[in-house]
């Protein structure tokens, strides 16, 4: 049980970094730009962003992004060290362990960068706009509620 919950805590860890490395793309060309940079064109449309609170948000997240950028390679590192330690015998529960817990604390300084930008992104709105952010990530939320909770009483 106890590999069980740590192997799923690596990967719930490893795909909620790899949401948020794919939201950190730069500005690339308009096909791999991925769905961050069209969702931020469609925020910014909503809540009639000035152009100067666009270049706020775009210096915002493109310094998150130079503070995420080594954390994701580390994280890509000790993937790699991961799979060669499965692939290799005998298995090495401690060096797993180790790099799993690394990966924890990797995970944690992302989610923590991500709240941090995504707060000093709602500084520079207007007491108007925070409310109507508010409104359409609540409306988002709703639209989105049924679709990740399964209520057939399956547990996976």
């Amino acid at each position: 049980m106890k590999k069980f919950t740590i192997g799923f805590l690596v990967f719930a860890m490893v795909a909620i970094i790899t949401v948020f490395a794919f939201a950190q793309r730069g500005d690339k060309g308009k096909h791999e730009r991925g769905f961050g940079h069209r969702g931020f064109e469609r925020m910014a449309e909503k809540l009639n962003l000035t152009d100067a609170q666009k270049a706020q948000v775009k210096q915002i997240s493109e310094a998150s992004r130079a503070k995420v950028k080594p954390l994701r390679e580390n994280m890509r590192a000790n993937r790699q060290q991961l799979k060669s330690l499965t692939e290799n015998e005998p298995f090495n529960e401690a060096q797993v362990q180790t790099i799993a817990n690394q990966q924890g604390a990797i995970a944690a300084q992302i989610i923590v960068e991500k709240e941090r930008t995504k707060w000093e992104i709602f500084q520079i709105l207007t007491v108007e706009q925070r409310a109507q952010a508010k409104q359409l990530k609540e409306q988002m939320e709703e639209r989105f509620k049924g679709r990740f909770n399964k209520s057939d009483g399956e547990d996976f």
